[in-house]
């Protein structure tokens, strides 16, 4: 398990604030660096309730003060072995008659360097919940783009399907109207069977544009909505262009494109 101090050294700056306020003067955080692994290794609550177990715990903290300060001697850094027998002497000043006073310094400042720990953990979770839930966000609004892109295109086969429909109803219905058939061969028979047979065309295709058009409604719909979220919820990666968005864009300039027009100018 990696050290509690080794953990809040990685944190962010605003956590480090919070773990620099736990020291002073009192119990500098010199010591809490250079004796981090001896103090996470004893249980600093079981100490504060045992005033001779203080008395022991707080000899050998001294005890590892002077360990540090001698292998500061040995680095020659006469500045660190001078901060370490201030360390001490103030220590001594303070907690000699009363070690139970240190243990529930060190105490505390274990449990809210925790808290800390805990804090910085949760944004951190809370971070990466957000960002899946991104992610599934942007993976259903890829979809319905794509569901949209579709529908358009099946539109606007249907729309193309109609006008050659209608372009073969047109030139019949021209064709039956031109007095020369009579004069061309058909029989009265033969005209009054394709008055009937133009008259069932109509009527397909009248059908045909009315379904046409209840897709154009389905389509107008599910794109406002796409929209309406997009503007109320997506504003600041839509003005990004994000891929899915800007898939929307050039959906909507296909489907706004003057040969979409042709089933409302013509029918």
């Amino acid at each position: 398990m990696m050290a509690q101090w080794y953990q809040l050294q990685m944190l962010d700056g605003k956590y480090l604030e919070q773990v620099d306020q736990l020291y002073d003067d009192s119990f500098p955080m010199d010591i809490r660096q250079y004796l981090s692994q001896w103090i996470e290794s004893v249980d600093w609550e079981a100490v504060t309730d045992n005033e001779s177990l203080a008395t022991v715990r707080f000899h050998e903290l001294l005890s590892q003060l002077d360990d540090q300060h001698s292998r500061f001697a040995l680095e020659n850094n006469f500045l660190l072995q001078h901060n370490i027998r201030k360390i001490k002497r103030n220590l001594q000043d303070r907690f000699q008659e009363e070690p139970v006073i240190m243990a529930g310094i060190i105490s505390r400042n274990l449990k809210e360097e925790q808290k800390i720990l805990e804090s910085a953990k949760s944004v951190e979770q809370q971070g990466e919940g957000t960002g899946s839930a991104m992610v599934l966000e942007k993976q259903k609004l890829d979809n319905i783009v794509k569901e949209i892109k579709e529908k358009v295109q099946l539109v606007d086969q249907n729309i193309k399907t109609l006008e050659d429909q209608q372009d073969e109803c047109d030139f019949r219905m021209n064709t039956l109207r031109n007095p020369e058939n009579e004069k061309n061969g058909m029989t009265p028979k033969e005209l009054e069977q394709e008055k009937l047979h133009l008259n069932r065309m109509c009527l397909e295709l009248k059908a045909k544009r009315q379904d046409v058009v209840v897709k154009l409604v389905e389509l107008l719909n599910l794109s406002h909505s796409l929209v309406l979220s997009l503007v109320s919820e997506e504003l600041p990666e839509w003005k990004m262009a994000s891929p899915p968005e800007a898939r929307l864009i050039r959906v909507f300039a296909s489907a706004n494109s003057p040969g979409r027009g042709r089933l409302a100018c013509r029918y």
